[in-house]
Parts: structure tokens; C-alpha cells; sequence
């Protein structure tokens, strides 16, 4: 497909000159951060020639989404297909992309390593917002990219509801481990102790509220509740892991292989090696879901000592790698998280001799 001379020097701010032939795909480019939003308005014509129409910031709020409708709808061309693409970083973009939703856009919402390998494809060397935004609108009209449906109302519950939780557990570690410092100091005081086991009570008394109410999303749903007991069949996979894993993924709706989930949860294998001179080492990238790597982190544990096929998958590779044990267990993670994707896809419960030969 034949792009812009400027393909590879895209700068923010330059507007190219419109095309005088028909346009046949419109396409705006959104880099959001926390407070604003970097947009790009770029058109291609029936030649295949892509220009960028017009580049604007505006606030990450519903005033300034309202303004971003207002502005898109005065640019672009009635009749002409139009779509908004931005990057699924953080929570940042999410209100952004519902509202948008709302207003009968189509949107993308792309992974950011998809967009990445786009980026280096058009050798960019510069890294700024309106650069990105450039990019972005670009990859809309290039590339043929995935609709956004959002999360169902279910999932977006369930998923704010497991990270509630995981932040109340954290605090229940900060506050138990302030505790034993409390009673183990010299001369302590016994308010402070009672204090500290009151507000312990209370959090614990929270995280068991969550519980029920996970457990009671599940009940008013039985397709999903289906799916989630086939990939708690997995031993050492519990309720809230499957649930967290499940939820951050949206059920894995934007995943469309298990390589790309493996990138998405950041357990992608990172290589630094160049001639003789350069011999780094082989880790994973940790650039991802950090939600679902510390939820897979306990589960794989387990997974160890009670599933045969994971605890040999883990002896193969501390054997390769005596010193660091912690890479068995780092692959025993990804293992699990490929099965819950492939359980819950395929909706049927875990096999342990699935593998294994006859």
C-alpha cells in the first residue's frame, strides 16, 4: 500500500495539504493521558494518499470529549468511513472510549505492543504525543484493525471489583506487618495495638464483602460462571484468579492468539544480543498486565506441587537453569495463563492427560 513521502519524519503539528480527489477512509488518532488528549485528523484519498487534515489537544473530561464530538464531526467527510483508534494504556483512555462509544463512533482500541511494531514499521525516531496521535490515525486508515465493543457491564463490575480487592489485600499486609512491629517495640502502647487489630478486622471484613458479591455476579450469569468453574478446574487456579485473569482481559476480546496474550500479561521473552560483545540477559519484558502476573504468582506455586504435567514443565527448565529457580516458575505462570485462555475459549474443563501420549 502506497503511504505518504513523510511516512517515516511524521511531525505533530504538521498539517499536510487536503487532497483534491474523493476521500475514501477518514480515520483520528487519539494519544491520551491522564489530563489531555492528543488528536490527529487524517483522510486518505481513492489514490491511497494520506493526509493529515488538522491536529488538536484537548482536556480528558467530559467537557473536553464533548468538544473532541464537535470538532471531528466539523472535519470530516459525511458518507466516507471514519474511525477513532488510541491505545489501550492504563484506565485513562476507558471513559474516553465509552463516551465515544455512546456518540455511534467506531473505535479501535489496539494493544500496545500491536502499536509499537506499527510505530517501528514507520521507522518514527521521534517519541511525543502528537507524534503518536500521527501515527495512530495513520495505522486506522492502513490497516485493517479490530472493532471495540467495550466490556459488558459484568465484566467492568467484576474486574473493578477484583482490583478493590487486590488493594485491600495489600493494605491488610501494610497494616499486619505494622503490627508485629508495634508489638514487638519496647514498651508498647495498647491502643495503638488495638487500633491496629480493629482496622485489620475491617478490611478483612471488606474483602469478605467483595467475595460475596463476586460470588453472587456469577450466580446471575450461568454462561459465565460455566466457563469460570472450567478454568478453576486447573489445580491451584482459585475463583478470584480466574476471575482476575478473565476480567482484565475483558474476556480475552481483544486477544486474538496466545502469543499475543503471552505479550499482554508481559511474559514475552526480551533478548539482548549483538556479535560477541553483547551477551545480556534473557528475561521477560514485565511490559504488560501487571494484574494478572501477580495474580498468577501463588496459583503456579501450587500448580507445581499438585499438576503433574506443570511440575515436570517446571523441573525441565530449573534444570536448565539451576541458579534461578524463579524462571521455572515465571514459565509455570505463562503455562496456566495460556490454559485459562484455552478453557475459557473453548468452554471445557481441564484434562490432565490431554498431552500426554497414549
Amino acid at each position: 500500500m502506497t503511504r505518504t513521502s513523510s511516512t517515516s519524519k511524521i511531525h505533530p503539528r504538521a498539517v499536510t495539504p487536503v487532497s483534491t480527489a474523493p476521500v475514501s477512509k477518514q480515520a483520528v488518532g487519539i494519544d491520551v493521558s491522564k489530563d489531555t488528549l492528543v488528536v490527529c485528523f487524517s483522510q486518505m484519498d481513492d489514490r491511497q494518499q494520506i493526509y493529515c487534515k488538522a491536529t488538536k489537544r484537548f482536556a480528558n473530561h467530559k467537557g473536553g470529549w464533548s468538544a473532541l464530538d464537535r470538532w471531528m464531526k466539523a472535519l470530516c467527510t459525511a458518507q466516507v468511513p471514519f474511525w477513532v483508534v488510541m491505545e489501550a494504556t492504563g484506565v485513562y483512555y476507558e471513559k474516553l472510549a465509552y463516551y465515544l462509544k455512546i456518540q455511534q463512533y467506531e473505535i479501535s482500541v489496539v494493544l500496545p505492543n500491536k502499536s509499537k511494531s506499527y510505530f517501528q514499521s514507520l521507522n518514527i525516531k521521534t517519541k511525543t504525543d502528537g507524534v503518536e496521535a500521527r501515527a495512530l490515525a495513520q495505522m486506522g486508515l492502513e490497516r485493517k484493525i479490530k472493532p471495540w465493543t467495550g466490556c459488558s457491564e459484568i465484566m467492568l463490575t467484576i474486574k473493578h471489583l477484583c482490583r478493590e480487592r487486590e488493594a485491600l489485600q495489600e493494605h491488610v499486609t501494610a497494616a499486619s506487618n505494622q503490627l508485629h512491629a508495634h508489638e514487638h517495640e519496647y514498651h508498647p502502647d495498647s491502643r495503638t495495638i488495638q487500633r491496629a487489630n480493629q482496622h485489620i478486622k475491617l478490611l478483612k471484613k471488606q474483602i469478605a464483602e467483595i467475595d460475596r458479591q463476586l460470588e453472587n455476579i456469577l450466580q446471575q450469569d450461568p454462561e459465565l460462571k460455566a466457563k469460570v468453574d472450567n478454568v478453576c478446574s486447573i489445580k491451584g487456579v482459585g475463583l478470584l484468579t480466574a476471575l482476575i485473569v478473565i476480567s482484565e482481559t475483558n474476556g480475552f476480546e481483544l486477544i486474538e492468539n496466545k502469543a499475543q496474550l503471552v505479550s499482554y500479561a508481559g511474559y514475552d521473552v526480551v533478548e539482548r544480543q549483538s556479535g560477541s560483545s553483547i551477551r545480556g540477559k534473557t528475561r521477560i519484558s514485565k511490559k504488560g498486565n501487571a494484574h494478572i502476573r501477580r495474580a498468577l504468582h501463588y496459583p503456579a506455586l501450587s500448580a507445581v506441587r499438585y499438576e503433574g504435567q506443570l511440575g515436570d514443565l517446571y523441573k525441565r527448565v530449573t534444570l536448565r537453569n539451576p541458579k534461578v529457580k524463579m524462571i521455572g516458575l515465571v514459565a509455570v505462570q505463562r503455562k496456566l495463563l495460556v490454559l485459562i485462555y484455552t478453557l475459557f475459549k473453548k468452554n471445557q474443563p481441564y484434562d490432565p492427560n490431554y498431552a500426554k501420549p497414549n
